[in-house]
C-alpha cells in the first residue's frame, strides 16, 4: 500500500502460499521478508518468505497479484 500513489488502493486478485515445513509451538522465532516486485497503474505484484530467525531455514513462501484502482472521488 505504501508504494501506491495518493488516492489509489488495491484488492487481491490472486494469492499463492507454499508451506515448506511445519511450525510448532516450540519452533524458534520466525522472520518474514516481503518484497514489492512490480507496481503499475492497474496491477501490482509482491512476494514474501518466512525464515527461521536463528537457523535461516525456509518455512514458507508466497506471491500475490493485486488490482490497483482509484479510490472513489479521486477525480
Amino acid at each position: 500500500m505504501s508504494a501506491l500513489p495518493t488516492r489509489r488502493a488495491y484488492a487481491t486478485m490472486q494469492q499463492g502460499v507454499n508451506l515448506v515445513r511445519p511450525v510448532y509451538g516450540h519452533t524458534p522465532t520466525l522472520r518474514c521478508e516481503g518484497t514489492t516486485i512490480h507496481v503499475g497503474r492497474t496491477t501490482a505484484t509482491a512476494e514474501a518468505r518466512v525464515f527461521g530467525a536463528v537457523d535461516g531455514k525456509l518455512y514458507a513462501h508466497g506471491t500475490t497479484t493485486c488490482a490497483v484502482f482509484a479510490l472513489p472521488g479521486a477525480g
